[in-house]
């Protein structure tokens, strides 16, 4: 068995050595920087949540002296009456015991230092400490926050995270991002699954991995530069830019982990990603192509998918056919469909896009949540239900990362649950696919009726008219787990094509028989005026007997499997007798 003071012998471990020296740098960093700001408070934080022994057994420094030793040595540079204060969390007895004791040896050696400080220790798990430690915490953009997340393994959670991200805090974060710990839990969640039996201690590594992942354990099935990409959502959603170190076993070249560093600030991370080229040189070697600078080029960016704009107001009453009150908190859409949008058309005539470019990258209202908590009270006893959205897609998919946008996914989901906690029901609507975070989320409403469009399954259609939208069977797929959960489901058909644009319209029993599992459909002609200009071709404004033969087929369908139905105005054989089918 391995002797657990070899995690404290530095010899033999290259890559521990160069994490602690790009800690250092980096510290210094921030303290230089935040040292020249005259707006900021004088009570800055630093907060080291796997602090370790503090010393390694040649006398190699751990990272709460080099924090020390940092500020020691610009002490007298460092503003006359800063305070920083030292968050030290060890959570294993013994190191602890260490811990205080090498750091009670290097203040002794420093006394001088210690008017700059005030350090608090915490023997304890951190995920479990973290609510007390940030209540120690002026929560203000004034007073300047550091951390460092450096554990062995799995052992932060996601919500540990989440909390310090959450702070108003200008932030600089650095994480270990166990690569070799993920692809250990990952391998016995994916076995377990595959055998369909699980042990108590695959249980136990299962629930280890969701901790530190999130709830929605499938993306294991994707790349691990796609999981990591994932994860740093946590960040890119609250607008920090990530810059990643990879440090590969000392024996192969597989990676060991990645050193995540994350900052509200571009010019920071820049700074962060020089630091990072210079020491791949150092470690590598100088190269042909460039020494730092081809090192530069290879530091990973990972930045939010979406811009953010504020707003004023956010509800209203929309005068759709069979809609009452909706939220369009995008601006924009990554799917391109071509009918063409009548949403892109929209944004173009109020201003909101330029152009065709502008929609495909699309912006999120960051205030949203702050404008529901107004409007909610105002008009929450008008309102019968909220959909989301008409102007947008509010699952929107990433054709590029086979993905959802995870800054989208976030601020929907918050959006559905705050409306449900006021008991307001929700119904939404996509081209992209259903993440597991429904299912698992106990504070949304039963009565929420989940959709995605669907007038198609011809791959020659989906590139020509819907490009960058998610495959059909990854719809269909994720709104039957929603379904065969007892959630409610539904499904627009429009604008649905005829034979001149997809040579399977025909036969709609093709689509139908796939969404057999439904609770409703919306039935919708497509408009080929709109399609093409005043020039429609005689043929296309001919097509009522195609449609006619369509709704017969969808309500002969419905009736058979009990699925209510609306057909939309202008549409043959519409009722408007259906058209309150969400109330």
């Amino acid at each position: 068995m391995k002797n657990k003071n070899d995690l404290w012998n530095i010899a033999n471990k290259p890559s521990t050595k160069t994490k602690l020296e790009i800690l250092k740098k980096v510290f210094d960093v921030w303290l230089t920087i935040w040292n020249k700001q005259y707006w900021v408070a004088d009570e800055w934080y630093v907060v080291d949540l796997f602090a370790g022994r503090g010393k390694y057994n040649d006398g190699s420094y751990g990272s709460p002296l080099i924090f020390l030793e940092s500020i020691a040595l610009k002490q007298n540079k460092l503003k006359k009456e800063l305070k920083i204060k030292l968050f030290f969390v060890e959570e294993n007895n013994n190191t602890f015991e260490y811990l205080t004791e090498y750091t009670s040896e290097f203040l002794k050696n420093n006394p001088e230092i210690k008017s700059k400080i005030d350090i608090r220790f915490f023997n304890n798990d951190c995920n479990q400490i973290i609510d007390k430690i940030i209540t120690e915490i002026n929560n203000t953009n004034k007073h300047p926050l550091f951390v460092l997340i450096d554990p062995t393994g799995l052992q932060i959670k996601k919500t540990t995270i989440q909390k310090i991200v959450n702070l108003k805090n200008p932030k600089d974060i650095i994480l270990n991002f166990i690569l070799e710990g993920l692809v250990r839990t990952s391998g016995v969640a994916k076995k377990a699954h595959r055998e369909n039996k699980i042990s108590m201690k695959e249980i136990k590594t299962i629930e280890t991995l969701k901790e530190f992942i999130g709830d929605d354990v499938n993306v294991i099935d994707k790349s691990y530069m796609e999981i990591l990409e994932n994860y740093c959502s946590v960040f890119t959603t609250k607008n920090l830019k990530v810059v990643a170190y990879d440090i590969p076993y000392p024996d192969r070249q597989d990676i060991l982990y990645y050193l995540l560093f994350a900052s509200r600030k571009l010019s920071v991370t820049n700074i962060v990603k020089d630091i990072y080229a210079k020491q791949k040189e150092k470690t590598f070697g100088p190269t042909l192509f460039g020494g730092k600078d081809f090192y530069a080029n290879q530091i990973l960016n990972i930045e939010q998918n979406v811009s953010k704009i504020k707003r004023k107001t956010l509800l209203y009453q929309t005068k759709v056919e069979y809609g009452d009150w909706t939220i369009n908190h995008i601006i924009g859409c990554k799917h391109g469909c071509k009918f063409p949008c009548y949403a892109m058309m929209m944004a173009k005539r109020f201003g909101w896009i330029k152009d065709d470019n502008e929609w495909l990258n699309p912006c999120i209202v960051e205030n949203a949540l702050e404008l529901l908590d107004k409007e909610i009270p105002k008009y929450k006893n008008k309102i019968d239900f909220v959909h989301l959205s008409f102007m947008s897609d509010p699952f929107m998919y990433d054709f590029k990362k086979n993905d959802l946008i995870p800054e989208i996914k976030e601020l929907t989901l918050k959006i559905i649950e705050k409306l449900n906690r006021e008991g307001i029901k929700v119904t939404t609507l996509t081209k992209g696919f259903y993440p597991n975070d429904i299912l698992n989320n106990r504070y949304l409403l039963k009565t929420n009726e989940y959709g995605i469009t669907l007038v198609s399954l011809n791959e020659n259609f989906k590139k020509q008219f819907e490009p960058y939208s998610a495959p059909y069977e990854k719809r269909i797929e994720s709104l039957k787990r929603l379904a065969e959960k007892g959630l409610s489901t539904w499904v627009s058909m429009e604008p649905y094509p005829t034979p001149e644009l997809d040579v399977h319209s025909a036969n709609i029993e093709d689509i139908l028989k796939h969404i057999s599992f439904v609770k409703k459909i919306i039935f919708g002609k497509l408009n080929y005026r709109r399609l093409t200009g005043n020039n429609a071709t005689s043929q296309w404004k001919n097509n009522d007997d195609f449609y006619k033969m369509a709704v017969e087929k969808l309500i002969k369908f419905c009736e058979k499997n009990k699925i209510k139905f609306h057909i939309k105005e202008g549409t043959p054989l519409s009722n408007r007798s259906t058209v309150n089918i969400f109330k």
